[in-house]
């Protein structure tokens, strides 16, 4: 019998072997793609419906069936020869029967055994057909249902179920994938999965896992939204767990996931090392997306330079900054979609924040609020107040010389015929004497501000170095200063920086370049029509063009150009918080993702990722407070008054709690400006405002503190 049964394996395995290259060759043959499915179709109920897999899996059989009858013959004939040898052979024997039950069952017990034998499928389903496991089917409202009857489908089955246990075991997979690939290539498809896989509530809660370093957990809630209401976002900062050694292992993890994260980054910003531009986007893509998604996931006051060195990062996001603006490749271009770049801004404006609480940018706020507290020689008075005061006065000065420039920008545009130029030349000196010399008064009285120049420019440039060219791309930060073609005295001018900071303009820079039209209009009256350099090819050109900046006009419309820096430079030495919200809202303005749904959480996670710190400090200085509610005025009021440059209400709903939570029980001049702009607003919604009420609500608390 043994031998017929080998003799039959045999020949089922050469006829099974048959049937399998006829299948694959018969629908291979042809090349429609249509025609081919229809085919293999055909053939696969065919196969199915006869159960080919079951006779496959049954050919193993036949041999096993055949060595144990080989067993018992030879057991049966040591016997009748030798009685010792006959009990030694069958113990062997035996024991080996036994392992091979063992493996027979094994899968039955333990899912997860790797030991099984052909009629393990067998006794499954007989098993399950009597007993039978169940798995909650999340699918049918979490209803228990019956394992699959195939033991295939029901390991899958099991492995796939949402469990505690399947989380550790996601989370030991995603460390044991840290501990272990070690080229960037192998990691790269890894790293491109991190944002993917914390976009859905599963995800979180096994990043949530491996973070914590231990083997519990609960699963975060899903980001939801009410009707009316801010998207909220799933906070993980319950699960991060005080136990030192949890601590050391996640910190661990966070390192060494941060150092390959680097080392990749590395990689994108050196055309030696990967052979395209188009592979070096993909892999800064896939990181970027990565570390965002881990910034934001984390608890709120997470060292996020675990996940890669501030100074590589920056390197990246300018290197994407650059390649978005100047590469028209089809093939690049469509790696920088309106989803990516708002991930890339949202994790520039995150870097911009740590950026800008660097010891080398607060010094350097600190110096310029220092000159200007000591430019005039004033004493008396903390230097805060006496920097208000100077600023009082430069923005006294600035504000006269910008409306007597305006009035000559307007009399030099006026249209005219070419010979008729000199006519209209002497007309507009003789008409404008008044503001030409306003102009030469506050050209005079501004230059003792030289040094508050200089160290603003000093500042300027420190952020510039500090944040590696990211703060060139955000929108609004950085603009190039037009240079000036106009003649100029040989002596007593500054030369124009390369860039404009609209948030940080030198005031004698500012005050030169609008009095220059006054010098050019005094030089061609004394030297005579047509035989002075400064005569330009119209009169038009003889304006500043810093008069069509709209954001220094807003400025001066407003608080006043100084005195709005000012407490910009108080936040600067203070960490920037309101700064790095104006570059926020400033980007959140400029994207037109903002209607995207799911761009909300984006924007809001990293509103919250920048805020969260400074709400739990309790710490919010004065001048950040004053900033924070001339932001707040210019973000309702453009709401209110200018559809196109609105900030989304979501975003407003954000900024009105944060708001509400720094002016809590406080009193001030600025308080008081924050709550009647928010009536205001509230007003003109006809009272439907539910997040802005509660915020006057708030504010409004009748125990509050004195900031003045």
């Amino acid at each position: 019998m043994s031998l017929v049964f080998s003799l039959a394996a045999a020949l089922a395995a050469t006829i099974v072997q048959q049937w399998v290259r006829d299948y694959m060759h018969v629908f291979q043959r042809y090349s429609h793609p249509l025609k081919r499915a229809r085919i293999r179709q055909f053939l696969y109920e065919g196969a199915d419906g006869w159960y080919m897999s079951a006779i496959v899996e049954g050919v193993p059989a036949l041999i096993h069936i055949s060595l144990f009858l080989f067993f018992l013959g030879l057991v049966d004939f040591l016997f009748g020869i030798n009685t010792p040898t006959a009990i030694s052979t069958t113990t062997v024997i035996a024991v080996c029967a036994l392992l091979y039950l063992w493996t027979i069952v094994a899968p039955i017990l333990n899912p997860q055994s790797p030991y099984q034998s052909p009629l393990s499928g067998v006794f499954w389903y007989i098993f399950q057909v009597i007993r039978g496991r169940r798995r909650i089917n999340h699918g049918t409202g979490s209803a228990r249902t019956r394992i699959s009857t195939n033991m295939t489908e029901g390991r899958a089955q099991l492995a796939m179920q949402e469990s505690d246990a399947r989380k550790q075991r996601d989370a030991r997979a995603i460390r044991w994938v840290i501990d272990n690939l070690t080229e960037n290539s192998e990691l790269e498809p890894f790293v491109l999965g991190i944002s993917g896989s914390l976009n859905s509530q599963w995800g979180r809660a096994v990043w949530e896992t491996v973070l914590r370093g231990e083997e519990d957990g609960r699963i975060p809630a899903r980001a939801t939204a009410a009707p009316g209401q801010a998207i909220t976002l799933p906070d993980l900062s319950h699960s991060i767990t005080h136990a030192t050694a949890n601590l050391a292992h996640r910190e661990g993890t966070l390192q060494d996931l941060g150092s390959r994260i680097t080392r990749m980054l590395k990689t994108c910003t050196d055309p030696g090392i990967l052979p395209t531009e188009e592979a070096r986007l993909k892999r800064a893509r896939a990181c970027i997306d990565g570390v965002l998604s881990l910034v934001l996931s984390m608890e709120r006051n997470n060292q996020w330079e675990w996940f890669a060195e501030a100074d590589v990062l920056t390197q990246t996001l300018t290197y994407l900054g650059d390649t978005e603006r100047r590469v028209r490749d089809p093939s690049i271009v469509s790696l920088f979609d309106s989803m990516f770049m708002v991930r890339w801004m949202c994790m520039s404006l995150i870097t911009m924040s740590k950026v800008l609480q660097t010891s080398g940018v607060r010094n350097a706020a600190e110096r310029v609020i220092k000159c200007l507290a000591d430019v005039r020689g004033e004493k008396g008075g903390t230097s805060d107040d006496i920097a208000a005061r100077t600023a009082k006065i430069i923005d006294q000065c600035v504000k006269n010389g910008w409306g007597a420039a305006d009035n000559l920008r307007v009399a030099l545009n006026r249209e005219v015929e070419p010979n008729k130029a000199e006519e209209l030349f002497h007309e507009i000196v003789s008409e404008n004497k008044h503001d030409i010399a306003e102009l030469e008064y506050t050209w005079n009285s501004v230059g003792w501000a030289h040094d508050i120049d200089e160290a603003i420019i000093t500042l300027m440039r420190t952020i510039l170095h500090a944040s590696g060219g990211i703060v060139e791309y955000l929108p609004g930060a950085l603009l190039r200063w037009q240079q000036d073609s106009r003649q100029m005295p040989e002596t007593g001018m500054r030369a124009t920086p390369t860039y404009l900071m609209p948030h940080f303009i030198p005031p004698r820079l500012l005050v030169q370049r609008l009095w220059l039209c006054a010098w050019a209009l005094r030089d061609i009256a004394t030297k005579g029509w047509g035989v002075s350099l400064s005569q330009s090819k119209t009169l038009g050109d003889l304006c500043a063009p810093e008069l069509q900046v709209p954001s220094i006009k807003a400025q001066l419309q407003t608080t006043g150009l100084m005195k709005a820096q000012l407490w910009r430079l108080q936040d600067l030495r203070d960490g920037g918080l309101a700064y790095t919200l104006e570059l926020f809202m400033s980007a959140v303005r400029s994207s037109k993702a903002t209607i995207y749904h799911s761009s909300r959480p984006i924007f809001i996670g990293t509103f919250r990722h920048v805020t969260s710190a400074w709400i739990e400090a309790h710490s919010i200085s004065v001048g950040t407070q004053r900033l924070l509610v001339l932001l707040l005025h210019e973000v309702l009021s453009a709401n209110n008054d200018t559809p196109a440059d609105e900030v989304p209400g979501y975003i407003i709903d954000e900024f009105l709690t944060f708001i509400g939570l720094v002016l809590a029980k406080k009193k001030g001049s600025h308080v008081d400006h924050a709550v009647r702009v928010i009536e205001d607003y509230v007003a003109l919604s006809g009272g439907m405002r539910k997040v802005a009420q509660e915020t006057l609500f708030v504010i409004k608390s009748p125990i509050r503190v004195s900031v003045e």
